[in-house]
């Protein structure tokens, strides 16, 4: 609604969010289930905040006091503490971000991320493709990998293909996002991908978008969405049925009646 032509208008300027001065200290409640401690800076500036993430066996003590010595100028200090304590020892003040040990302590080799699927819409649907993006171009080793990789030369059981990073995860799926990194090269990586975009088909945006994907993965499925209806999620069995035949084709099943005809379901 319009102001009245007789009304004064006054204008200030609005405080932005960059502006100098103390901000509000974080409860407990506000970030809750995490424990962390949270300094303010010292000039009464914070214009920016550092986060700190202790290591493995530690807590956010020693990091505290860390930040505090630091004494950053115009920064504000966060210091986070894992959630997971670990067992077996004499103090309470050892944790662990995600677990490390399995019942006996002994250390959790790393996982086959290869049943993990990925789904993103937007800016999550970037985030899905850059994991398997990096993943894909760093893998995961793991920590006790040196030590299997003598072990097997020196027993000369050939096992070396156990120390190589794991790459490949089972599939990613982007709904209207593409990847922010752009592979000058092909790069091949194994993660299948289907790209759904309402993007207009044949359009420079598109085009781009498309060939960074194919240029980061091997297998890339490019479903099309109608343009229309902007970046939303796909709508209606149309949309949805290319997604699933996707899945239909990279979740693992467990088999557990062989044979090579169809399987009948026995109805009353």
């Amino acid at each position: 609604m319009s102001a009245p032509p007789d009304t004064p208008l006054n204008l200030r300027l609005a405080a932005s969010s960059s502006s100098a001065g103390p901000r509000p200290i974080p409860t407990q409640s506000l970030l809750k289930p995490w424990t962390f401690d949270y300094t303010p800076s010292r000039d009464g500036k914070d214009l920016n905040l550092l986060i700190l993430f202790h290591g493995l066996g530690d807590s956010k003590g020693p990091f505290s006091k860390l930040g505090t010595s630091l004494n950053l100028p115009s920064t504000a200090v966060l210091v986070l503490n894992a959630p997971l304590p670990i067992p077996f020892l004499e103090s309470p003040e050892h944790y662990s971000w995600y677990n490390t040990f399995d019942p006996l302590f002994n250390p959790l080799p790393t996982p086959d991320p290869s049943p993990i699927h990925l789904f993103g819409w937007g800016q999550g649907g970037t985030v899905a493709l850059e994991l398997a993006y990096s993943i894909g171009r760093e893998g995961l080793s793991s920590s006790s990998s040196s030590s299997v990789s003598s072990t097997s030369s020196a027993s000369g059981t050939g096992q070396s293909d156990v120390k190589r990073p794991r790459r490949r995860l089972g599939s990613a799926v982007s709904i209207c996002a593409g990847l922010l990194s752009f592979p000058s090269s092909d790069l091949g990586l194994e993660t299948p991908v289907l790209y759904f975009t309402r993007q207009a088909p044949k359009s420079a945006v598109q085009s781009k978008s498309v060939n960074g994907i194919k240029r980061a993965f091997k297998e890339v499925a490019v479903l099309q969405g109608d343009p229309k209806a902007g970046e939303a999620m796909p709508r209606g069995r149309e949309e949805w049925e290319g997604i699933m035949r996707f899945w239909g084709q990279v979740l693992g099943r467990e088999d557990r009646w062989k044979g090579d005809g169809e399987v009948f379901e026995v109805v009353r």
